[in-house]
């Protein structure tokens, strides 16, 4: 399944502070994960990042993007 695109403007805004990951919809929460999952995987941010953006525990997704 493709990632909404309103999810790539939240992850944005959550990277620049703009947003917290509490205040996207919950229809979007899990593009939102898969984004930031994606960005862990490929080196952009860390999993203490990725616990500090969407305050759970980076586990690696069993999917990729």
């Amino acid at each position: 399944m493709a990632v909404k695109a309103i999810a790539h403007s939240y992850w944005r805004s959550i990277k620049r502070g703009a947003r917290t990951f509490e205040s996207v919809l919950d229809p979007v929460k899990e593009d939102v994960r898969t984004l930031a999952r994606a960005d862990v995987s490929g080196g952009v941010i860390s999993p203490e990042e990725y616990q500090q953006y969407i305050g759970e525990t980076y586990e690696p997704a069993t999917e990729t993007v």
